[in-house]
């Protein structure tokens, strides 16, 4: 409209530098001179962008695209990858575990780890046993991608399998934690314990009260047989976080993946090879170990002692 009229507005304070952002009174000289610089700067760069060539040299940038772009993707350390996969399932287990009690910790204490560590009974054990069960599976799935590519009947025959292994073998490694001078206690779930001396009301909340004097005749006998002793293999073999990841990977991949077909067998042989080989370099590189065949001969027996 000024451009039109031809009309030139004097500046208020006669200095042309007036502030143009404060309130409706702004000197119109200023304030139009500022529209006037903004509107010549935004063409300028206009025309710079067009005159720009097609194609970039891009070896002429001076950012380094490596850095951004990976040429390859590093492979994430096998015992690591147990680790992230051993927390998730702990985890499952302990908010499924807790949450499941008549009486639920507050979820602010269940996630600081502040509850109390119940006797175990009948229902709380099974409970703790889907539990596992199901988390299993998904563990299994994310530390083995091929898992997922098996059969329904091969997966469940590995994770059960494994259940049977790992579920004593965890209990107790997990008890020697927690009671460590009390060999006579295990873990029955991830939070209860059994123990030889308190199993009397192991068996209240069983809902088949049937020959009930006989279950606790066995059971007692079972846990008298096996829990002191396996607290003792555990104690003695004083292992550490690295071998106990690296024993859940061999005790999946055991001697039960060598009567399926070919290929499991073959994915089973990679992953042993795979463990084994990064639990040597954890000898070598951190413990400074030069002669750890013996030891790894242990770890095998160990598995066996749980199988």
């Amino acid at each position: 409209r000024k451009a039109l009229k031809k009309t030139l507005y004097p500046c208020r304070s006669s200095t042309k530098q007036c502030t143009v952002t404060q309130d409706r009174y702004t000197c119109k000289r200023c304030r139009f001179d500022r529209f006037e610089r903004i509107l010549k700067e935004s063409t300028a760069r206009e025309r710079n962008e067009n005159e720009l060539p097609a194609q970039s040299n891009i070896s002429d940038m001076p950012i380094a695209l490596s850095v951004f772009i990976p040429t390859k993707f590093t492979a994430i350390p096998l015992l690591e990858k147990c680790a992230v996969s051993y927390k998730m399932l702990c985890t499952m287990r302990r908010n499924s575990e807790l949450n499941a009690r008549p009486n639920p910790p507050h979820p602010t204490k269940i996630n600081t780890g502040v509850y109390e560590i119940i006797a175990c009974t009948f229902g709380i054990h099974v409970r703790s046993c889907r539990f596992l069960m199901t988390g299993i599976l998904d563990m299994v799935e994310m530390l083995f991608p091929e898992f997922t590519t098996f059969s329904r009947e091969e997966q469940w025959k590995l994770a059960v399998r494994f259940y049977d292994r790992f579920s004593m073998f965890d209990a107790c490694y997990r008890a020697e934690k927690i009671y460590p001078d009390e060999l006579n206690k295990a873990m029955g779930a991830y939070a209860a314990y059994i123990s030889v001396d308190e199993v009397e009301h192991f068996f209240d909340d069983c809902p088949n009260q049937n020959n009930i004097e006989e279950a606790k005749r066995v059971f007692v006998n079972f846990n008298n047989l096996v829990i002191p002793s396996s607290r003792e293999v555990i104690q003695r073999a004083k292992l550490d976080e690295s071998e106990f990841l690296a024993l859940i990977v061999l005790a999946f991949w055991f001697s039960d993946c060598l009567q399926m077909r070919d290929e499991i067998v073959k994915i089973g042989e990679r992953y042993r090879q795979g463990v084994l080989k990064e639990l040597q370099a954890h000898y070598r590189e951190d413990l400074k170990l030069d002669d750890y065949a013996l030891r790894i001969g242990e770890l095998f027996t160990l598995i066996f002692h749980f199988d």
